[in-house]
């Protein structure tokens, strides 16, 4: 008899920071996976492997590198294709890929082709992403998509005075707001999915460099609230944006 694959789980941006974090949570669950590192770097992939193989706590667990770069329409294909053929289905796609600015502008971001930079990771790319993972993730018995996302985002939050990087950072938020829209879309028009919009707080990474990684908090705490949302916890929210921070919980409005 062939084994059963255990739930296959793709993660986005998944070789450090957050996306690490995310994916180390589910190499610790009791429930087993199949992690795929999305990485953009087939390398930097592998090693993010290596270090999850060492600590994971589930023998049913397999973790593996799969090469994907979101603003790349022909990689997301190519990502897609190897999935279809090694596994025939993905049942989680946790989109965590995302920028705060343009290459070596992260807080100058300004012109056209910064702001089309910012767009095309954390909208574009992950847009296409999604629906083009449907028909896979229709083949699974709980589909579920989970989008990564700030409460930057969140117009009614903007509008009652929530800038906490203020004009520089609007980019930022306009990206996430598009991509909130699209979340709570989906939400509407694929109900044969399960959506969730997940804001994870300030996290302790290099994605705000020093600011984040001074005053943000352990990343692993902010990413269990993805294998929450994998794992029935977060049923009762779904389609919505999400928080869960010092044992407390909650949904933003859009």
């Amino acid at each position: 008899m062939a084994s059963v694959i255990p739930p296959v789980v793709l993660i986005t941006g998944a070789n450090q920071g957050l996306g690490f974090a995310i994916a180390e949570v589910f190499s610790q669950s009791q429930h087993p996976y199949t992690i795929l590192v999305g990485a953009r770097d087939q390398a930097r992939g592998d090693e993010a492997v290596r270090k999850l193989l060492r600590t994971k706590t589930n023998d049913k667990t397999a973790i593996s590198t799969i090469h994907i770069d979101v603003a790349s329409s022909e990689s997301i294909t190519g990502a897609l294709s190897k999935i279809s053929t090694d596994y025939d289905r993905l049942d989680i796609l946790v989109n965590n890929a995302g920028i705060f600015g343009a290459l070596g502008k992260m807080w100058n971001s300004t012109t056209r082709p910064d702001w089309r930079a910012i767009f095309e990771v954390n909208v574009f790319g992950a847009i296409e992403l999604v629906e083009t993972a449907f028909p896979l993730l229709l083949k699974s018995s709980s589909p579920r998509v989970i989008v990564v996302t700030s409460n930057m985002g969140s117009i009614s939050k903007v509008a009652d005075g929530h800038v906490p990087c203020g004009s520089v950072g609007a980019y930022y938020s306009s990206s996430k707001a598009a991509i909130n829209a699209m979340v709570a879309n989906w939400s509407q028009t694929q109900k044969e999915i399960k959506f969730w919009a997940t804001c994870p707080g300030l996290v302790a990474t290099e994605f705000g460099g020093d600011f984040t990684k001074q005053n943000g908090r352990d990343p692993k705490e902010a990413a269990d609230i993805v294998r929450k949302c994998a794992e029935d916890e977060k049923n009762d929210v779904v389609g919505r944006m999400i928080w869960d921070q010092d044992g407390k919980s909650g949904v933003y409005e859009w």
